[in-house]
């Protein structure tokens, strides 16, 4: 099918480059050989343009003109590069692996956040985590720890059954109440209790040996 001459005529790009002298609002002051346009980012220029950035630029005969892509970048810029996705954007590797990688850090920042996953493996060597309210919903836990140190103002914990096998406990309370509404058994090859000022046993039938 063949078009007008007249639409075929205001289709048509002119590629050439330029270098970004100002940044505005929505869009950026670009210099070609020595005269000065305007012009907007392309939806497909992932890198947003800084000043004195050696872009490509497609021009329209109508006059619209847009930043395709940054060509380069002066090193002396101390400002990190910033990649503009537009609203609702999804990253797929469809049949193939995701890979983010960083010499130094990766941060991810935003008001909400959601990991799902069928399986999942995280190795941290050294971690810190605040949060002011986690809740943790879990089937089935297995935990292996060389050493745990917990800090804690409050910690309120509902089990149905708990299984605990310590080779050594040493916990030093300031103070300690349990509450048990059957039975309570403890058997020890050796049991030593201390009081320092007062030792009570109380209870409507008490036998000792």
């Amino acid at each position: 099918m063949a078009f007008p001459q007249q639409q075929q005529e205001d289709n048509e790009m002119f590629f050439t480059t330029g270098t970004v002298q100002q940044a505005l609002d929505r869009h950026y002051v670009v210099v070609i050989d020595q005269r000065q346009i305007r012009a907007v980012q392309a939806v497909g220029c992932l890198l947003v343009p800084e000043p004195d950035d050696m872009v490509l630029l497609a021009e329209q005969a109508e006059g619209k003109t847009y930043i395709v892509s940054v060509l380069s970048r002066l090193s002396r810029t101390t400002k990190p590069a910033r990649i503009n996705l537009p609203a609702d954007t999804v990253i797929a590797a469809q049949g193939g692996d995701l890979l983010l990688c960083a010499d130094r850090q990766i941060s991810l920042t935003a008001p909400d956040m959601h990991f799902q996953a069928d399986r999942g493996v995280a190795e941290i060597r050294d971690a810190d985590f605040t949060a002011d309210k986690v809740e943790i919903s879990v089937s089935r836990l297995r935990a292996v720890w060389g050493a745990v140190e917990t800090r804690a103002e409050r910690v309120l914990q509902r089990v149905t059954r708990l299984y605990r096998r310590i080779r050594m406990e040493d916990s030093r309370l300031e103070e300690l109440h349990c509450s048990v509404d059957k039975t309570c058994k403890i058997k020890a090859g050796e049991v030593s209790i201390e009081a320092e000022e007062r030792l009570r046993l109380d209870g409507e039938r008490v036998e000792l040996g």
